[in-house]
C-alpha cells in the first residue's frame, strides 16, 4: 500500500518516512502544496497524509480540490498540522477527512497505528 506524506518540514517528514517504511508501506513525499494534486494524480495513494501549512498551496485547498474531483472524493485523508483551531478542525472534517491529528500530540508511531487503522478499514470496504 501506498502512502503519500504532503509536508514541507524535513525532518519531520524523515521521521514519518522511517515509521511508515518499518510497516512496510510504500511512501512517496511532496513539500509543495502547488505539486500536490498533481502528484497524487501520478501516484494514486492509498491514503493522504496532509499539512495545512505548506508553500504554494495549503493543505485545506489541496483537500478541497481533491474531494472535487470525483477519483480521489473516496482517497483517504488524513490531516497533520500544527494548527489546533476549531476553524480549520472544522473544514478539515467537513471536506471528508477521515482524522485531524495535531503534530504536537502524536508520535511517528502513533501515526503509523492510527493510518494502519484506517488504510485496513478502506480495505475491508473494497
Amino acid at each position: 500500500m501506498k502512502i503519500m506524506i504532503i509536508e514541507d518540514d524535513t525532518n519531520l517528514l524523515k521521521n514519518y518516512v522511517t515509521e511508515l517504511e518499518i510497516l512496510k508501506y510504500n511512501v512517496v513525499t511532496v513539500s509543495d502544496g502547488g505539486k500536490a494534486i498533481a502528484a497524487v494524480l501520478k501516484e494514486k495513494p492509498d491514503l493522504v497524509l496532509l499539512d495545512i501549512m505548506l508553500p504554494n498551496k495549503n493543505g485545506i485547498d489541496i483537500l478541497e480540490e481533491l474531494r472535487q474531483d470525483t477519483k480521489f472524493k473516496d482517497l483517504p485523508v488524513v490531516m497533520l498540522t500544527n494548527y489546533g483551531d476549531e476553524e480549520n478542525i472544522r473544514k478539515s472534517l467537513e471536506l471528508g477527512a477521515l482524522d485531524y491529528l495535531k503534530k504536537y500530540n502524536v508520535t511517528p508511531s502513533d501515526v503509523g497505528q492510527r493510518l494502519e487503522k484506517y488504510l485496513k478499514s478502506a480495505h475491508e470496504r473494497k
